[in-house]
């Protein structure tokens, strides 16, 4: 057996395991979403629920809010890991450790290191009625469980900002510095070298990173249950709130709003695939 196919082979069934799995439940899901439920007397195919969750207002906020909180988590996430990569990487500072502590741990403990250090009897809001902010509490009340989304979104920053560093801080030490050294030599300075030397070719790897995070993000049920408000719920929040509805009629509404949300990640992804290749091309 060739030694490079041996590793490959070994996973193979796990990998066509979990891939079965993942295909019929999105198969399940779908057909659901069409109306066939035969054990509950639904056999006819329809489109009547993805018509009913697209005018649903309670669908269009989640969206909205979805969208919201997880865009700017994600475009905060790209720019602090970018711009803390580069000063790590220009300085030589040796904490790898630190930053990589955000990624090994799970969204439940943020959940918890949020609740313990932003809500209004936090450790923060306690720090800040020391120091003479006599309305502390009423400050932080606004942070977590609020429509505003800042708890959910600082959450999302604090996980994934350090995974973006990882990503960029591996691209950096990997490129040939002799271009800056050029430009700078030429009398340009160095946060324009920064934006027309480096930038660019850091570009797909951001454009992969953000489209990573904010594919997970838009889909992710922990951190906006427990952190968002309940109302406008997240949209997965919603979508997990109609699947526990006991009236099994309502489960096909359910599953379209399901299959909503896995063609919107989807649908982002390919789009913003689409733009990495163009960059890369170019």
């Amino acid at each position: 057996m060739n030694k490079r196919l041996r590793p490959y082979l070994e996973v193979m069934p796990i990998v066509f395991l979990l891939l079965f799995i993942l295909i019929m439940g999105i198969f399940g899901a779908l057909i659901q979403s069409f109306g066939y439920f035969p054990i509950i007397g639904l056999k006819e195919f329809t489109v009547k629920y993805y018509i009913q969750v697209f005018k649903s207002e309670i669908f269009l906020n989640s969206l909205i809010y979805t969208v919201y909180t997880t865009l700017i988590s994600s475009v905060l996430s790209v720019c602090m890991g970018v711009i803390i990569a580069r000063i790590l990487f220009k300085t030589k500072m040796k904490i790898e450790f630190f930053y990589k502590i955000p990624i090994i741990i799970p969204h439940i403990t943020v959940v918890l290191f949020a609740i313990t250090f932003l809500s209004d009897t936090g450790i923060f809001s306690r720090i800040a009625y020391l120091i003479g902010i006599e309305n502390s509490q009423q400050i932080f009340s606004k942070v977590l469980f609020n429509k505003n989304g800042l708890g959910v979104i600082l959450s999302y920053v604090w996980k994934q900002t350090p995974y973006v560093m990882l990503s960029i801080l591996t691209v950096l030490k990997r490129m040939n510095s002799s271009y800056e050294d050029v430009a700078v030599n030429l009398g340009a300075s160095r946060f324009y070298t920064f934006r027309k030397v480096t930038l660019p070719m850091l570009l797909p790897t951001i454009l992969s990173t953000f489209t990573i995070i904010f594919a997970f993000s838009f889909g992710a049920y922990e951190i906006p249950m427990l952190l968002g408000a309940t109302k406008p719920r997240a949209l997965p929040v919603q979508a997990f709130i109609e699947y526990q509805n006991p009236n099994l009629l309502n489960r096909p509404y359910a599953m379209a709003m399901n299959i909503v949300i896995i063609i919107f990640c989807v649908g982002s992804v390919m789009l913003f695939n689409s733009i990495i290749r163009r960059l890369v091309e170019k």
